[in-house]
């Protein structure tokens, strides 16, 4: 059986990027192209972040359930 990874990690990201999407849909007329392009890349980490956790989670999850079947 494969350790569960530590969800607290992926949530402090995903409420990064909630306030950064907000940050950028409340003030979007302020900035300029190059802020808005950082913004963009920013916010495109931190959900490519969180999609890298959950696919090696679901990973874990199924050679775990895998494993738990082979054994039964």
């Amino acid at each position: 059986m494969q350790k569960r990874q530590d969800i607290q990690n992926v949530n402090v990201k995903a409420e990064q990027l909630n306030a950064l999407m907000q940050t950028i849909h409340a003030h979007h007329k302020d900035f300029d192209s190059y802020q808005l392009d950082g913004l963009l890349g920013l916010a495109y980490d931190l959900a490519g972040s969180v999609y890298s956790w959950t696919e090696t989670e679901e990973k874990i999850v199924l050679a775990n359930e895998g494993a738990q079947r082979r054994i039964i």
